[in-house]
């Protein structure tokens, strides 16, 4: 191209930009959500009326011009997530906290199954004209590869924890040997190495779990067992991994309760792991229960790094973690406190937390007497 077609090429009134005044009058927000194939829905906190946008309908697997009220939306939701999304949304409307959750809906069209994230909050609180709003995605994608990569990791943890087994039988055995010899270097070192054990055997536990949390295979065998003596077991156990850390049991009555001893400990070796790798040494970690008309509610206090109100709601997702500089060099999954809420919710428990940046954190559940 020569000089004179350059100039050519540029318009008379020099706008470069190209832009004319009708494409600078588009409403950018209602492009955006269009690209974004997501839907909206605004909520009256006062009146309570429900409206949601064409997508949001379609979304539901209503038609774009079909009336949808929030109960209609909500008979959408597979029957045992529903009681969960209900009182999410519930609980963010009458606090005025945000709101995230997923939850699979079955649309009527084609029968199928698919998964849906909604995010909410409201435009003022505590303000008046404050309104409840929010996006809603189709999710199913996402969920359908978070299903496949479970089940790879559950098949592979299922291979390593074999090898592992055997591993922690054999150093038993050279334990009790090294104790009749009276080796207490060997008697150190094999400690050591058990410790490695236990905390790879965890680990690998977490990851089953997982894949059958995923899967919705959590099953419960229920036993009457004492919670009291389960948590001081617990305590132990968590002291022998971790070291140096001051845990407290807080006395309590004893209470036996009817559940699967097994989860309910991997609930409690969780939260008191957590509370150890987020809290300095010489703080104080408190763990007790607290008995209800209907239920106990155990409870893990620390005094640690605590957490922030915006990434509370999200705690409990899969593969989800507060990234930080205080817990970037902290190992871990992300999928503990997710295992912890799968749990519970079996239980027909709920679990929750407490907390507040730098001054520490308690999470707390309940278990139906």
């Amino acid at each position: 191209m020569n000089d004179n077609s350059a100039k050519n090429a540029i318009p008379e009134d020099n706008n470069t930009s190209g832009f004319t005044e009708p494409f600078e009058a588009i409403d950018i927000a209602s492009v955006a959500l269009a690209s974004a194939n997501v839907g909206i829905w605004i909520m009256d906190p006062i009146s309570g009326k429900f409206l949601p946008s064409e997508r949001t309908r379609e979304l539901f697997g209503f038609s774009t011009k079909e009336d949808m009220s929030f109960e209609d939306a909500m008979l959408k939701v597979v029957e045992k997530y529903r009681k969960i999304a209900l009182e999410a949304i519930d609980n963010a409307f009458k606090k005025q906290h945000a709101l995230y959750i997923e939850f699979p809906i079955v649309a009527i069209p084609d029968h199928k199954q698919r998964w849906l994230s909604v995010t909410g909050g409201f435009s003022s609180p505590n303000v008046g004209n404050s309104y409840f709003s929010g996006i809603i995605m189709d999710v199913t994608e996402q969920k359908q590869n978070d299903l496949r990569r479970s089940k790879f990791i559950g098949m592979v943890s299922h291979e390593l924890k074999t090898p592992l087994t055997a591993l922690k039988a054999y150093v038993q055995m050279l334990s009790n040997w090294a104790k009749k010899q009276k080796d207490s270097f060997t008697i150190g070192a094999l400690s050591k190495v058990d410790t490695q054990v236990r905390k790879m055997l965890n680990m690998i536990n977490s990851l089953l779990n997982l894949s059958g949390a995923e899967a919705g295979k959590i099953h419960l065998k229920k036993e009457e067992f004492r919670l009291d003596v389960l948590i001081n077991e617990v305590v132990e156990e968590t002291l022998f991994i971790t070291g140096g850390h001051h845990i407290v049991t807080v006395p309590c009555d004893p209470v036996s309760i009817n559940a699967d001893r097994e989860k309910i400990e991997q609930v409690l070796i969780n939260l008191l792991s957590n509370a150890a790798k987020y809290s300095d040494k010489t703080a104080e970690i408190e763990v007790g229960y607290v008995l209800h008309d209907t239920c106990v509610e155990v409870s893990v206090k620390d005094h640690g790094l605590g957490i922030a109100p915006e990434n509370i709601q999200k705690l409990f997702l899969p593969h989800y973690r507060v990234e930080s500089k205080e817990t970037e060099k902290i190992a871990g999954f992300g999928i503990g406190l997710y295992l912890c809420a799968e749990i519970i919710n079996r239980h027909h428990g709920k679990i929750r937390v407490e907390s507040e940046p730098g001054k520490g954190s308690t999470f707390k559940f309940t278990l139906p007497l």
